[in-house]
């Protein structure tokens, strides 16, 4: 990519970035840096644009956050900003519902600013819908346990240990760690205590 390419991308970003702040706002989403989020019948939404290509939307119960920072000894982070849900290193990933095409980087000059104002509008009437529907199928937070690899894909172990634990089944969490670790499947967080597998095992056999 040459300077001036460069340079025309990042002017073409601050300029969608501004339109998907006025759009979200309309259908009552917030914004911060790459993310859009809403909370709904205690669930988290956030709409991740990560890459002027596409976005995507993930969904997870509020009290999973929650949870894991009091077992990851971060309870401070339940009074920060709830885009810390989202944009957050130590945040649970949620589950991924759905991808979005938003725009065509080999056509950036090419688009107008009302253009650019349609693609966000459509898109965030569509995000409106699905989660509707999403709703609709899964109105109860508290039992909202997807499997791995099945209809939402790759579930963050995190998630479901959180899910355990919260549903009361915390010897049913310990035989996953033990199941996790003898494949060699880590939690993707350690913390000064060790991985995060092993905070998770200590919580539950206190429990």
């Amino acid at each position: 990519m040459t300077r001036a390419e460069s340079k025309a991308r990042n002017s073409f970003e601050k300029t969608e970035k501004a339109y998907r702040k006025h759009i979200s706002k309309k259908y009552g989403w917030k914004q911060s840096d790459y993310i859009n989020w809403k909370i709904i019948s205690d669930y988290f939404f956030c709409l991740y644009h990560l890459t002027l290509e596409s976005a995507f939307i993930e969904v997870k119960p509020l009290f999973v956050d929650d949870l894991w920072w009091d077992i990851f000894e971060m309870p401070e982070n339940k009074q920060a900003p709830k885009s810390l849900r989202g944009l957050g290193a130590f945040a649970v990933s949620g589950i991924k519902l759905k991808e979005y095409s938003v725009f065509d980087p080999q056509r950036l000059s090419d688009y107008s600013e009302d253009e650019i104002n349609k693609i966000w509008d459509d898109l965030f009437r569509d995000v409106e819908q699905d989660v509707a529907d999403f709703l609709k199928e899964n109105p109860v937070a508290e039992s909202f346990l997807p499997y791995d690899e099945q209809k939402y894909g790759k579930v963050n172990p995190i998630y479901t240990l959180m899910m355990d634990i919260y549903s009361g089944n915390a010897d049913k969490a310990l035989e996953r760690i033990n199941s996790y670790k003898s494949c060699g499947k880590g939690s993707g967080y350690s913390g000064p205590k060790g991985d995060a597998f092993d905070y998770i095992a200590e919580w539950c056999k206190k429990e």
